[in-house]
Order: C-alpha cells, then sequence, then structure tokens
C-alpha cells in the first residue's frame, strides 16, 4: 500500500498565512479509542455506498463521510457494484476509491486534523494518467502527480477561500472556484470523467454518525 503525501511549497504557505483568524471547527469527533481507524468511499460513479454497517444511499460528489472502525483489522466495502474486504491498520485514515475503468484501490490520507490547518485531499479517478492540482492565486501545485485511482493530501493555513484548477501538465481539465477552507476542517476534490470530458467536485471532509 502506498502512502500519498505532498510538500507544500513556502509560497502556498505565505499566501495562506496572510488569512485572518477564526475560531476553531472541530471536523472529527473525539474518539474514544485512539487506534481507531477511518474508511470512507471516494466513487463518482454510484449514489449507494456500504462501510461495515454503515450504509450511504445519497453519496455527496461521489465522497461518503468517513466512518469510525474500532479494533478491527478489515472493513469490508461496497461501492456500487464492487464489494471487497480490505486489511487496515490502526489510527490511520483511507478512501476506498473506485476509478472511470472499475478499478479500485484503497489510499491512505494523510489527515492532520491540525487546529490551524485545513487537509485538503486529491482523488484522480478519470482516465488522465497523472493529474496535479494547482492554485492560481499562487501560480503553484499544490498536490503534484496524483495517479489513476490514486490521491494526494496537503494541510494548508486556515480560513482561507482559494481557486483550484485540476491540471494535466499545462492543461486545464476543470476549476472549482473559491473553495472555503476552515481550520481543522478539510475538503476534498475529486476528479472524474475520460476521453478529454472532465469534472471535479468538492466534498467537506465529514465523519459518520454511527
Amino acid at each position: 500500500m502506498k502512502r500519498f503525501q505532498q510538500t507544500v511549497p513556502t509560497f502556498i504557505l505565505a499566501l495562506c498565512a496572510s488569512a485572518a483568524l477564526a475560531q476553531d471547527a472541530g471536523l472529527y469527533e473525539d474518539v474514544a479509542n485512539p487506534d481507531a481507524s477511518f474508511v470512507r468511499v471516494v466513487d463518482a460513479g454510484t449514489k449507494m455506498a456500504m462501510i461495515q454497517s454503515a450504509s450511504f444511499d445519497s453519496v455527496d460528489g461521489g465522497v461518503t463521510p468517513y466512518v469510525v472502525i474500532d479494533g478491527e483489522t478489515e472493513v469490508q466495502i461496497v461501492s456500487g457494484e464492487t464489494s471487497v474486504t480490505e486489511t487496515i491498520q490502526p489510527a490511520t485514515f483511507y478512501s476506498f476509491v473506485v476509478g472511470e475503468d472499475g478499478s479500485s484501490a484503497l489510499v491512505v490520507d494523510t489527515i492532520t486534523n491540525n487546529p490551524a490547518q485545513a487537509d485538503v485531499t486529491f482523488y484522480n479517478l478519470s482516465d488522465v494518467a497523472m493529474a496535479d492540482l494547482f492554485v492560481p492565486q499562487a501560480k503553484t501545485i499544490a498536490i503534484k502527480g496524483v495517479a489513476v485511482n490514486g490521491g494526494g493530501s496537503v494541510a494548508l493555513k486556515a480560513p482561507l477561500t482559494l481557486d483550484f484548477e485540476v491540471r494535466d501538465g499545462e492543461k486545464v481539465l476543470a476549476t472549482l472556484p473559491a473553495v472555503a477552507l476552515k481550520r481543522r476542517e478539510g475538503v476534498a476534490i475529486v476528479l472524474s470523467g475520460s476521453g478529454g470530458t472532465y469534472t471535479a467536485t468538492v466534498s467537506a471532509n465529514t465523519l459518520a454518525k454511527r
């Protein structure tokens, strides 16, 4: 299993550091067991998913909330017609991604839950071999080279509102204007599509109520 983690260019950090402070907003509730793991589904092609006993019949932007997995080393995941059992490690965030071609992968998310930052995750569910998440205001790449059915993560200082572009080299595939980043919260950006027609969606990172 590969970990996807990117280094943030210093000028993005400088841009984000200029934002005004706001009250903390907790993304993840306190979980009794610090070794609990968190699993979600990222699948732009379905509205139905299940993680253990938690079911979702309306998947916003192709991204389910994270489900807390407490004390279990395997997790049963269903997304549309895909059904798998995956082995997981304690105290880890995962996204089970299903791509344009129906193939799937379990991606480790680097979630910091830092009180001064917002976690941004980016997933490539398209047929583009490598996709970048670009920040026009900073004229730089925030998350670089995400392969098909892969994911990347970056933590940015918040609060801040940023435009994002999804790029294949210099080519802009999709745009997401005015994405609001909040402290101790985060967003998931998903690129989907094929054959030259692509869509990017953004969803808030949330925790499922069980």
